[in-house]
């Protein structure tokens, strides 16, 4: 079976590297960006299962991501990390789900595995 391929958008580099390594733990093939424009130039070129963005980002915040990946890319699943985010905005710009700061990595790891599954089955 083919690795499932994550993209993580996260300005804080020890967010980016403490969720690439929880989800490297299932196996998951994990790129990680430091902001929305790089996750645009990554997302044109690689076909992800999964975005995972922070809202609160230089350059581009995840809500403005969201809308362009949606734009251009609809059936891309996206979870965004939020501290204080409007949550409702949020998911009806198209955001998958909504997890909030700060988080167990347990849950968010399970939130992922739901998220992958219900794409898979829905392809």
């Amino acid at each position: 079976m083919k690795k499932k391929k994550i993209l993580i958008a996260d300005d804080e580099e020890v967010i980016r590297i403490l969720l690439a390594e929880a989800l490297k733990l299932h196996n998951y093939k994990i790129d990680v960006v430091e902001d929305g424009v790089e996750a645009i130039r990554y997302i044109g070129r690689i076909s992800y299962d999964l975005v995972i963005t922070d809202y609160m980002m230089p350059k581009m915040n995840g809500l403005e991501l969201t809308r362009q990946i949606r734009s251009k890319y609809p059936f891309t699943p996206i979870l965004i990390v939020t501290g204080y985010g409007p949550v409702h905005e949020l998911l009806k710009s198209g955001a998958t789900a909504c997890i909030r700061k700060p988080f167990n990595i347990f849950k968010l790891q399970n939130m992922v595995k739901i998220i992958l599954n219900k794409n898979t089955a829905t392809q």
